[in-house]
């Protein structure tokens, strides 16, 4: 009887604890369905939004589509990139915005990241992200571009403090052939700074920038050039004339060391001769002896020469480079350079006279040759160099003819005597010799090709004796440029 009630009771519990078994599980059941419609329903309402509570540079960016999200990034960089970023680099400072350093906000890829921030696939939210609501707010950096090339501006920031490495160098020390050490160069390290601004750009760093330094090494060191040392001696000492037009000159000691490519010789293990050392050397040699070439200009008029014109030359640098290598590696003590000359090229060209102006005689005068000509129609009877009017007395042009004539003039204005004095504009200009004081003393030849006059034409002596024997009281003259 006892055993029957003990099941009884057993039978009792079983039913009771599996009726709230069957009430709990469907009360899970429920609970999981409402949290699956939950998730669903909130991953479908932000399936094209930003999730909540996202901050970025410490404004709300949550619950925003993409046109929202693009609009605020633009509001928040407008802010940002006026504001100065002090930057220091070895003792310097300088102030640059970071419109200037040349960072903006990448509106393509921003976006996207704050849409796809703390979701799955770009879609769920993840449980990362759901924890981190807990805090109350969550922060998202903007993607930074770079629209200018750090690595060419970031040098510009501070273009005095930098320097490039130097391999060794040789010279000479009280003629003896020394090796100078190399010596390290330093610029702005770009990755370091850049990656700085970087982050300051995106979290918003307060305070200046250090700017590290980046150590660059020379390709070469001394004690690499040290067993070439006597080879260097031995090709310094070498007594090398180079001849060239008829000149000649010695590659001096320090010239020759300036051959030497210290970082090639290391490398290759033997002395290398510098191609580009050498044609700067020839450089310099032709800009001695070169000379362009003149055009022989002729005449149209009767085939003269008006001017004889000269042939240039100039030095082959190429053949002479190696000319010169060669004589350095072969210990030879006389070379002649390669000197290329041109022909002189030659020219017709119209007279500065016109042949026949006038039937008889007459005198033509060229301001811009400073010539005289003298014609009897079509006939050039002879040619002078003059003085006409300088730049602020300029001599009258047109048509004149010689009024008068009087072996020696004097100028009461200047106080000076006129030889052979011609008359061709009233009595004001005239043409004569170069003029005498009254001592005795003239004026030099050397004037004549130059408008120095104060308006008359002045002609050398003999030349203004020969004009006025040969022209008549009105003969023309003929005065132009």
């Amino acid at each position: 009887m006892v055993e029957k009630i003990k099941q009884a009771i057993q039978k009792a519990d079983f039913s009771r604890h599996f009726k709230y078994g069957r009430y709990f599980l469907l009360a899970f059941g429920i609970s999981l369905a409402l949290l699956i419609v939950s998730y669903g329903s909130f991953t479908y309402a932000y399936k094209d939004k930003s999730l909540p509570l996202l901050k970025i540079a410490g404004q709300n960016i949550g619950n925003m589509n993409k046109g929202e999200i693009v609009a605020t990034l633009k509001q928040i960089s407008n802010e940002k990139n006026g504001k100065p970023l002090e930057i220091n680099f070895e003792g310097a400072t300088t102030s640059k915005t970071f419109t200037e350093l040349g960072i903006t906000v990448d509106y393509a890829e921003s976006p996207t990241k704050v849409l796809n921030f703390g979701k799955i696939r770009g879609f769920f939210p993840s449980p990362a992200y759901i924890r981190q609501t807990l805090t109350g707010q969550i922060y998202v950096a903007s993607v930074p571009l770079w629209v200018k090339d750090p690595e060419k501006t970031f040098p510009e920031l501070f273009p005095d403090k930098k320097a490039d490495p130097q391999n060794p160098k040789l010279g000479l020390d009280q003629n003896e052939v020394k090796i100078e050490s190399e010596q390290e160069g330093y610029s702005i390290d770009v990755g370091d700074l850049k990656t700085t601004i970087d982050k300051n750009f995106v979290y918003g760093f307060s305070g200046a920038i250090a700017a590290k330094k980046k150590i660059k090494k020379s390709n070469v060191s001394k004690s690499d050039l040290e067993p070439f040392f006597d080879q260097i001696k031995k090709i310094s000492q070498s007594r090398i004339s180079l001849t060239y037009a008829n000149r000649r000159t010695y590659l001096e000691r320090e010239e020759i060391l300036s051959f030497i490519d210290e970082e090639r010789t290391v490398l290759e293990q033997k002395i290398v001769l510098s191609d580009q050392a050498i044609n700067d050397y020839a450089d310099k040699l032709s800009s001695k002896i070169s000379q362009k070439s003149v055009t022989r200009k002729i005449s149209s008029y009767d085939r003269s020469v008006i001017s004889e014109g000269r042939a240039g030359i100039k030095v082959d640098n190429t053949k002479s480079r190696d000319i010169i290598k060669d004589a350095i590696s072969n210990s030879k003590t006389k070379v002649a350079l390669a000197v290329t000359t041109s022909d002189i090229q030659e020219e017709i060209i119209a007279p500065a006279f016109t042949p026949g102006k006038y039937p008889g005689k007459y005198i033509e005068v060229n301001l811009s040759e400073q010539n005289m000509y003298q014609f009897e129609g079509t006939n050039l009877i002879g040619t002078h160099k003059v003085s006409t009017g300088k730049w602020s007395m300029p001599t009258p042009t047109g048509e004149f003819s010689i009024n008068s004539k009087t072996p020696r003039a004097y100028s009461q204005e200047y106080g000076l005597y006129m030889p052979y004095w011609m008359a061709f504009v009233g009595s004001q200009y005239g043409i004569h010799e170069l003029p005498e004081w009254p001592d005795g003393t003239k004026e030099g030849e050397g004037h004549l090709g130059t408008p120095v006059s104060h308006g008359c034409i002045r002609l050398g002596r003999g030349a203004a004796q020969t004009v006025y024997d040969w022209a008549e009281t009105g003969t023309p003259v003929y005065v132009h440029r």
